[in-house]
């Protein structure tokens, strides 16, 4: 299975609408890579098989 990150898309920040910045950090589970990106505007994103799943409180 390929991620949409690895595969060159980016999701958008729900914050700012801006595509999310390069992971900090990626792991594989068993529903996909899970990453963890800072936004530009300052948020911490987390990413699940691509798709924006969670995000700090800033």
């Amino acid at each position: 299975m390929t991620d949409e990150i690895s595969a060159g898309h980016r999701p958008a920040c729900p914050s700012c609408g801006r595509a999310t910045a390069v992971p900090a950090s990626a792991h594989y589970t068993s529903e996909g890579t899970v990453s963890y990106a800072r936004c530009e505007c300052g948020r911490w994103l987390i990413v699940l098989a691509g798709r924006v799943i969670g995000a700090d409180a800033a």
